[in-house]
């Protein structure tokens, strides 16, 4: 089921609940978050599908559970949601009942002087144009799975020599999918570094990280990746401080068992300079991709704080051998006002699926409080996905109304209306919710 509109969950709500528990929680102990929330949408071609589909009626009735441990040397987390969905009208007559929107997560930190250790896991099932933000694959139908796995240790941080050693696992699976291009695939990846402490004001490094894919399409694509490495972390001065690294990659893949090699450098060169507000930066890099080929990326920014906001800027020139020369940026504002808040993000970036893709977003949100206990909201957005074979372009509006109906329960009613330009031609969709929420707090 698409949530459409402003979508104000209840998974949404109990991550807001574990952030804020996190922080309550540091004074030791543990934490239990038990979430509840019934959410009734009304939407019109959720899909954006060219032709308009009919409308369609969902009530996803959302169950929660998340535990923090917080004590003196370690820190555990876990969340747990997922929803009974009753849906009519998006694939077809009558109602049809699912349990979906299912999401793990766990994390676990451990550290003392010497060594630090961090394991996280993660387990999501959702519908496919849930995942990500996407404009080309928006529309598309069917599930899909993603399950992760890492752990990292590093040890040695108080002697002149250290090692640091990770390693990850991570599968997607489709089902039940229309678009040939979405394939299951895998990948395993491991690293590990030799860190030498020289002083309080340089760490170095030298280290190899490895990685393999593996996609289960037509020709059991295979694509395993080595990068050697050096790096060093400096301090110019009580202000400047120089991060480099520099690197090798050796590339190879495998389709329909002829193989393909690539190989290239990578760096990276950072310098970041504190000023008496925030600080500056400037950034360089160089990667080696088997798809794109080398791509040259020069940035400078500015972040900063002061007490009524926070700027974050970024301004850049980008170059492949595949794409060509193309400008990036980045602003970020957000605003604190006397009764609420107010946000701005502007982005231009690029990014590679089979063809050079320019990528641009404008988003503007505000929030205001009515009283203590209620309060609304809005947000709009554009996005623009610009590419040889297709130029597509979207707006999103969302207004919504919040108000606290007793200590623990919560009512989020809005309405959201979307836009969409693209090969297909133009679609709208206009989506009206309402939801009933409570959390439940305890420590055992």
């Amino acid at each position: 089921m698409r949530q459409s509109g402003l979508a104000l969950g209840g998974f949404c709500a109990v991550c807001a609940a574990l952030s804020s528990s996190a922080a309550l929680a540091q004074d030791g102990g543990m934490r239990i978050i038990f979430g509840l929330e019934n959410r009734l949408e009304f939407s019109r071609n959720d899909r954006l599908s060219v032709p308009a589909t009919g409308s369609n009626i969902s009530n996803a009735t959302r169950l929660s559970f998340g535990l923090i441990s917080n004590r003196e040397i370690d820190q555990l987390e876990f969340s747990a949601s997922g929803a009974l969905i009753a849906e009519n009208g998006t694939d077809g007559p009558g109602t049809e009942f699912t349990f979906g929107e299912e999401e793990v997560t766990l994390s676990y930190h451990r550290e003392v002087p010497a060594a630090v250790f961090d394991l996280r896991a993660s387990y999501r099932h959702d519908d496919v144009d849930e995942f990500d933000d996407d404009l080309a694959g928006f529309d598309e139908t069917g599930t899909r799975t993603d399950s992760r796995m890492e752990a990292r240790l590093e040890t040695g941080r108080t002697s002149s020599i250290g090692f640091a050693l990770g390693a990850a696992y991570q599968a997607t699976d489709y089902q039940d999918t229309t678009d040939p291009d979405l394939e299951d695939s895998t990948e395993a990846s491991a690293d590990l570094a030799v860190i030498l402490h020289a002083s309080e004001i340089a760490t170095g490094r030298i280290g190899l990280r490895y990685s393999r894919v593996e996609e289960e399409d037509a020709a059991d694509t295979r694509t395993d990746t080595l990068t050697t490495y050096a790096g060093l972390d400096y301090s110019l001065s009580e202000r400047l401080d120089l991060s480099a690294e520099i690197g090798y990659v050796e590339s190879e893949t495998e389709e329909f068992g002829v193989i393909d090699r690539t190989t290239g450098p990578e760096l990276s060169l950072g310098l970041t300079y504190d000023m008496p507000v925030g600080s500056a930066l400037a950034l360089l890099r160089i990667t080696t991709d088997d798809d794109e080929g080398q791509r040259e990326t020069f940035e400078i920014g500015r972040d900063l704080e002061t007490p009524t906001a926070t700027i974050s800027a970024r301004l850049g020139v980008t170059h492949a051998d595949e794409a060509g020369t193309d400008l990036i940026g980045r602003l970020r504002v957000d605003r604190t006002l006397p009764d609420g808040t107010l946000g701005l993000v502007l982005e231009r970036r690029t990014s590679y699926d089979d063809e050079p893709v320019l990528n641009s977003l404008a988003a503007l949100s505000w929030t205001k409080s009515v009283n203590e206990l209620s309060s609304i909201s809005f947000g709009l957005t554009y996005e623009q996905s610009d590419a040889a074979s297709e130029r597509i372009e979207q707006v999103s509006f969302g207004a919504s109304y919040h108000r606290e109906l007793t200590a623990d329960w919560n009512l989020d009613t809005g309405v959201g209306y979307r836009v969409r330009n693209d090969a297909d031609g133009h679609a709208e969709s206009p989506t009206l919710f309402v939801s009933l929420s409570r959390d439940f707090e305890f420590r055992p």
